[in-house]
């Protein structure tokens, strides 16, 4: 049996010029459609909504990764890579898909890569990267709209998250260090 994986994929930091670079993956396999309701749930409960991180309130944010945080089904399902002092972003993010997909997957599996923002002319470029780098793919898409999507919005709240650690937000960073403890969110190098 083949195992569906569906990897939802933002990224962070390219207005740094290359200092700071995130990329966040979050993976899913036959529960995406329960996940994804439950993205929506506390979304609607925190008060975040469907808006970006950046333009969501500075309380909503926390209220919203709190609430992630706490839930069972995103233990495990979180990860993210920090890139400093680069500036080749498409690279580094086909690579941290791999990472993820090395590190989390079934075999054998068959993955579906969704990436915010992603041209469709660099789709098979992309996939191409991939398929060299020893993933299996079944589709890689772009996502035009992050407001369509539940999953890809919590890969932006994941990327946002992270740069608010990294950049010292106190609260972020404690709960960044309890994510981490506990297995919710994992840094692969």
């Amino acid at each position: 049996m083949i195992h569906k994986l569906y990897c939802y994929v933002d990224e962070t930091g390219q207005d740094t010029r290359g200092e700071l670079f995130i990329v966040s993956v979050v993976v899913t396999g036959v529960e995406r459609d329960p996940v994804i309701e439950l993205c929506k749930s506390i979304e609607q409960t925190t008060g975040k909504g469907r808006v970006k991180w950046v333009k969501a309130r500075y309380d909503k944010r926390l209220a919203y990764i709190r609430r992630i945080l706490q839930e069972p089904i995103f233990q495990g399902k979180l990860y993210f890579v920090v890139y400093q002092n680069t500036k080749d972003y498409q690279l580094l993010t086909t690579q941290t898909i791999a990472k993820v997909i090395l590190a989390h997957a079934q075999q054998p599996y068959k993955a579906t890569i969704l990436i915010d923002g992603l041209p469709r002319s660099q789709r098979r470029k992309v996939a191409s990267h991939l398929r060299h780098l020893g993933i299996r793919i079944r589709k890689v898409r772009g996502v035009r709209k992050d407001e369509y999507d539940a999953l890809i919005r919590l890969a932006d709240a994941l990327c946002g998250f992270v740069r608010a650690a990294i950049e010292s937000q106190e609260a972020m960073k404690i709960l960044f260090e309890q994510g981490e403890k506990t297995g919710y969110i994992k840094e692969l190098e």
